[in-house]
């Protein structure tokens, strides 16, 4: 999330049944100390009494939670079960806090977040330097890459204020079911803005809890990094693993397009009523940022060969900062590239010196 001073608190703490067929559901609204403003979680009142995500970890979170609660006749004490879309603060941040307040709160992750969730600032801090060798691969000078990681480290060392690891006591996976008294969610595997993000679907009222997957009045960024193991045998360039989140976001949003949806539940962004338009902006809003970074090497390739990323990044955004602006920007640039790859509209080698270049097929 964006870094910025405190947010307001826009709108009332609890949205009462914002699905009136789903009369069980309520959105809790609870601020952030992000630009991204508030965070919208949700409480299904059935059995267990559950919430899917829970807010950052601080006092004014804390308190609007606890204010939500009780306008419907519940303490934080009373929450059986958490559901995380995923382990971002403004996500997994309390979840520890209300394992504590209450007795038997079995917590529920995928199975590709679990590590994040029971490890999160460890995890993180252990990212910078695989952060740096991705960014120097893909031709970021190095003056740059050590700055950007000792604001990594300044922000992580800010967010660790900001969520809590707690265990995982029930990983999940694609298709699986969560089951209450009177409803049961279908599990989505929606990865993306994280590996492990999941969606949940509610069938009898097509309705569909998205987290930061899809939002009301944005679209989110999606991460690139490397993974454990070594590089694919068959692979001529010897590319360490890497999730490639821009790509999988994009399968998956046409994978939901092929779906029918009535109503989107977001952390952001209010209530959705027009799924499928909010598929399709999100489809586009990448899709033109694909074909702006072909366009770009295009123009390069008249005064070179083969360009990095870094370069695409430099001729598309030549006003922003590179240290402050530049990290999300960047994986947007890595992620076009690796759809334009699989497409097969650019091909990719390595310069002498060990960066990945790209040049038009």
């Amino acid at each position: 999330m964006a870094k910025g001073s405190e947010t307001a608190q826009a709108g009332p703490v609890l949205r009462r049944a914002p699905v009136p067929a789903l009369g069980c559901v309520h959105q809790l609204v609870l601020p952030t100390p992000w630009e991204v403003g508030p965070v919208q979680i949700y409480l299904v009142e059935s059995e267990p009494l559950t919430l899917i995500d829970t807010g950052v970890r601080d006092a004014p979170s804390w308190s609007a939670l606890d204010a939500g609660l009780e306008q419907i006749g519940y303490g934080v004490e009373d929450v059986r079960r958490v559901v995380l879309t995923h382990f971002h603060g403004d996500h997994l941040g309390q979840t520890q806090r209300l394992r504590e307040a209450g007795p038997g709160l079995e917590v529920l992750a995928h199975e590709l977040e679990v590590e994040s969730v029971e490890n999160f600032a460890e995890g993180r801090s252990e990212d910078i330097e695989a952060a740096a060798a991705l960014l120097r691969e893909h031709g970021v000078p190095g003056d740059v890459i050590a700055r950007q990681s000792e604001m990594r480290r300044r922000w992580i060392a800010e967010d660790a204020a900001l969520c809590e690891s707690t265990r995982v006591d029930r990983a999940v996976r694609d298709g699986e079911r969560i089951g209450f008294k009177d409803l049961e969610l279908e599990v989505i595997h929606a990865p993306g803005h994280t590996a492990g993000h999941l969606l949940l679907h509610e069938p009898r009222t097509r309705t569909l809890f998205t987290g930061d997957h899809l939002m009301g009045e944005a679209v989110p960024f999606t991460e690139t990094y490397y993974e454990p193991g070594a590089p694919d045998p068959h692979d001529p360039l010897a590319r360490r693993p890497r999730f490639r989140g821009l790509a999988g976001y994009l399968a998956s949003l046409r994978d939901l397009r092929r779906r029918a949806f009535d109503t989107i539940l977001p952390a952001h962004g209010g209530v959705v009523d027009r799924p499928a338009r909010c598929i399709d902006d999100a489809i586009l809003f990448y899709e033109v940022r694909v074909q702006r970074v072909l366009r770009a090497l295009e123009k390069l390739g008249a005064s070179r060969h083969e360009t990095t990323a870094w370069q695409v990044w430099e001729s598309l955004f030549p006003k922003a900062d590179p240290v402050t602006q530049m990290t999300k920007r960047m994986m947007m640039v890595i992620g076009a590239l690796d759809v334009l790859e699989d497409a097969a509209r650019v091909a990719v080698s390595r310069s002498a010196g060990g960066r990945l270049v790209y040049r038009i097929v």
